[in-house]
């Protein structure tokens, strides 16, 4: 098609081919905007579910607006054939950078797995588990901006099934376990488990996994261990090397809960390298062993690096027998310079950063917000004049903390047992209020979280104030959808007595039957359900609420 027309579109070159569809370079005449055309190859012949597939694509990227995700700018179709326009990305494939850049150094990694995972929760979100993660299907623009692109396999957690149970879908050197063995239960933690195998492949130049066939590929995911990135490298913060397995777990559970979490865990290390904070490393020893300053028997020789750099100086002022003018006026400037360092700052300065990084949506921001400025805030100036809003960001803090720990609870895998009273409270109020919900008792449900709310408001824990907040918003969330239906049941009431005030009683034979089937399962509305029985058993019909 190089040369041809699709609608207002220009083909220019090819870039790149599928089992759906081609890729092609396109000029829009008129704007004379470049883009990506994705079209489908013959949407007669289609094989499966190919055209259902193209389609469903269409629909995932019109609903998304994200910086680290391509974006579609239009759809058509053209004699006979479906396409749609994707805003053309001037970079390259990661695997084309890894095969440049092998091995990646770990702050570009971190910065572009930080991304990756910005992209992911988005999606996840939306109810879309990509399925295809890998390096080529992650454009990386001149500025170093990731974009996540084809979402053909993608699947929509809401919308109707394309795979069959059982069946296999996706890249064997990037594929979970429970996706290679096509497990109905697919959830977005099979991102994250590629997000591994990525990240893996971006620090070493390789998948932990490889073989001669798919089939080799796939059983190694599926039964043996991941080497681990220090296997490979050792030059690797010690954080680093140890999410990588986490991502790699085989059971779905034991990974990371979400995308968010892991792009905290990496937007904090890329803040500490760009604060030159010292971060603990992976190194080689002269015997050639790994040494981990986290490791008992380790720490004498962290001690001897530190003291070399902290101390070197002086040793050199000392091997050169500077005079001593010049050091007296060395040691003025060390103390002039501590002096800036350590002097308190104001609280206006304070504030002023900490409402700058409060702005921002990324719970690492708010952490080093909290770290940063509004400790050192209240701590130096106990009666400054900001004390409502800290206080409002404080709760913010720890309602999302509280958030984010409440889904390791309720996971149950690796860290959802209760540490604390606090987190022990709130699993023994989700059993009570399991068994309320499997009776649709949303009441009884509300009041069990504003129970557990009073509960955590005595606690002289800070902490427990994120809880709280918690424990009220699960109710308000009840209550709001208690309310909602009330006014449902009462709306479609009001249908069966107009249908029988206009002698209608078909429809309000109907109607009262639609009542039953969708409002009987709730106990709070049972007072409805029996008034509206009796009108189909031929009793009076009820009157208007």
């Amino acid at each position: 098609m190089i040369g041809e027309k699709l609608g207002s579109y220009k083909i220019e070159a090819i870039l790149g081919s599928g089992a759906m569809g081609v890729v092609y370079r396109a000029i829009q005449e008129g704007s004379g905007r470049e883009v990506a055309l994705k079209v489908m190859i013959n949407d007669q012949g289609a094989k499966g579910n190919a055209s259902e597939r193209f389609q469903r694509e269409m629909a995932i990227l019109q609903q998304f607006r994200h910086p680290n995700i391509v974006r579609l700018l239009a759809v058509g179709r053209y004699n006979g054939r479906s396409y749609f326009a994707m805003e053309y990305i001037k970079g390259k494939t990661l695997d084309c950078l890894i095969d440049e850049n092998t091995p990646m150094p770990w702050r570009d990694v971190v910065e572009l797995g930080t991304q990756i995972c910005d992209a992911l929760h988005y999606a996840h979100e939306r109810g879309v588990v990509h399925r295809d993660l890998k390096p080529s299907n992650l454009m990386i623009t001149h500025d170093g901006r990731v974009k996540l692109t084809d979402f053909g396999i993608a699947k929509d957690l809401e919308a109707t099934a394309l795979t069959a149970p059982g069946k296999t879908i996706g890249t064997a050197a990037y594929m979970a376990p429970e996706q290679i063995r096509g497990t109905t239960e697919i959830s977005h933690k099979i991102d994250l488990y590629a997000l591994g195998v990525v990240l893996f492949e971006m620090l070493t130049g390789k998948t932990p996994f490889r073989g001669n066939t798919a089939i080799s590929i796939m059983n190694s995911h599926m039964n043996e261990t991941p080497p681990r990135v220090s296997d490979k490298i050792t030059d690797i913060p010690i954080v680093l090397n140890d999410l990588v397995p986490t991502l790699l777990a085989k059971t779905p559970s034991e990974r990371p809960w979400d995308a968010a979490a892991v792009g905290v865990i990496l937007g904090e290390l890329r803040d500490k390298a760009e604060r030159k904070e010292p971060i603990p490393m992976v190194w080689a020893t002269t015997d050639g062993e790994l040494a981990n300053p986290t490791r008992i028997g380790t720490k004498v020789k962290l001690k001897k690096r530190q003291k070399s750099a902290a101390y070197g100086w002086l040793e050199t002022l000392e091997g050169h027998k500077v005079e001593t003018g010049v050091l007296l006026l060395a040691l003025v400037a060390i103390f002039v310079f501590l002096g800036y360092q350590f002097w308190p700052a104001s609280a206006g300065y304070l504030y002023t950063h900490a409402e700058t990084l409060m702005a921002s949506d990324q719970r690492a921001d708010w952490n080093r917000a909290r770290e940063e400025f509004l400790d050192p805030l209240d701590a130096q100036h106990p009666n400054h004049p900001y004390t409502e809003q800290v206080t409002t960001w404080r709760d913010r803090i720890y309602h999302k903390d509280a958030e984010a720990r409440s889904g390791y609870l309720d996971s149950g895998g690796v860290g959802g047992s209760p540490r604390t009273d606090l987190e022990r409270a709130y699993k023994e109020t989700t059993a009570r209020i399991k068994d309320n919900l499997l009776r649709n008792d949303e009441i009884g449900s509300a009041i069990h979280w504003r129970d557990l709310a009073e509960k955590y408001s005595k606690s002289p824990e800070p902490v427990a104030r994120g809880w709280r907040l918690l424990a009220l918003n699960r109710a308000e969330e009840l209550e709001q959808a208690v309310t909602r239906r009330r006014r449902e049941a009462e709306d479609a009431m009001q249908m069966i007595v107009a249908a029988e005030t206009a002698r209608l009683p078909e429809q309000a034979l109907r109607s009262r039957r639609e009542f039953v089937d969708r409002f009987a399962r709730f106990p709070y509305l049972s007072d409805h359900v029996e008034l509206v029985k009796l009108g189909m058993t031929g009793s009076t019909p009820p009157v208007a609420p």
